[in-house]
């Protein structure tokens, strides 16, 4: 039986002898009252809350206005594990600090990310986390992937972390490189990057990385007189159709790295039964590789 409150019961009496209508309608009223109040005592406890703020502001210097952004959010993340199964489902945590100044090209930008495994009660446990120079950050495939954007002639540089472990693997100067071959999972992919390992040491030489998305197998530096600013395009190919991406599904994991210059000049690096051969390479004079691991 529904106990009304007592300001329904003081006039009851007078209700029902004036309108028997508005009597029915009060009725119903309380009996939605209290099956509110019982929901909400029977209510579970609800999971925790993950809250992240963001800030924007102005620092008026002597000569110039900087403005800064600090942006941080949640998202999550369901990962496959090796053989093709949902492994782990992880809470990312991102924070971007983004700052422009009058007068100063480009946007300096800093990047924390953290991960945290979900546990089936709802609570949170951290498993990593990494700083690395950038402006914005998302994931792609196993990888959580930070974009440091360029500027003038500064490269775009993109760096590749492990999205189970926090390990950086790839830094390129373009999009990863996909070959899928034979097996399950997210092993049976390679992939292929061409960068600079470190963005304020553009006098070294670019790196060119082949390996899978939990080690770079093979690393080599890319020796020429070429400036950074001066990057070749990038394909894998089987034949002559240049492309991105390549299936060798049933076949062999042996294809061709293509690295194309505006001017014409062109690199093939072979790859054969799944490792590079820098000894057949077809390399003008004045390129080399040079093995670094």
């Amino acid at each position: 039986m529904i106990s009304l409150p007592t300001h329904f019961r003081l006039r009851w009496k007078w209700i029902l002898r004036e309108d028997p209508v508005k009597m029915v309608a009060i009725v119903l009223v309380a009996v939605l009252f209290g099956l509110q109040n019982t929901h909400l005592r029977t209510e579970k406890k609800a999971v925790p809350w993950y809250r992240a703020e963001s800030s924007a502001y102005v620092v008026r210097g002597k000569d110039a206005w900087t403005y800064l952004t600090e942006n941080r959010s949640f998202r999550f993340a369901e990962v496959l594990g090796d053989t093709g199964n949902y492994e782990a489902v992880l809470l990312l945590e991102e924070a971007y600090r983004n700052e422009r100044t009058d007068g100063v090209e480009g946007v300096q930008g800093h990047a924390t990310v953290k991960a945290w495994t979900v546990k089936r009660d709802g609570e949170r446990e951290l498993r990593w986390t990494f700083q690395e120079t950038g402006n914005e950050g998302d994931m792609e495939d196993r990888f959580f992937r930070v974009t440091a954007w360029g500027c003038c002639d500064i490269p775009t540089v993109y760096s590749y972390y492990n999205v189970l472990t926090g390990k950086k693997l790839y830094v390129s100067n373009s999009d990863l490189l996909k070959v899928w071959g034979d097996g399950d999972g997210p092993q049976a992919w390679r992939y292929v990057a061409l960068g600079y390992a470190d963005r304020n040491k553009f006098d070294q030489p670019p790196q060119l990385q082949y390996g899978t998305d939990k080690r770079v197998a093979q690393l080599f530096s890319l020796v020429s007189a070429r400036e950074y600013y001066d990057a070749p395009q990038m394909y894998v190919a089987t034949n002559e159709q240049l492309e991105k991406s390549l299936d060798l599904r049933g076949s062999p994991k042996s294809f061709l790295i293509v690295l194309k210059y505006q001017d014409g000049v062109e690199l093939r690096i072979p790859v054969e039964n799944d490792a590079i051969r820098p000894e057949s390479a077809t390399l003008p004079k004045g390129y080399a590789l040079r093995l670094e691991r």
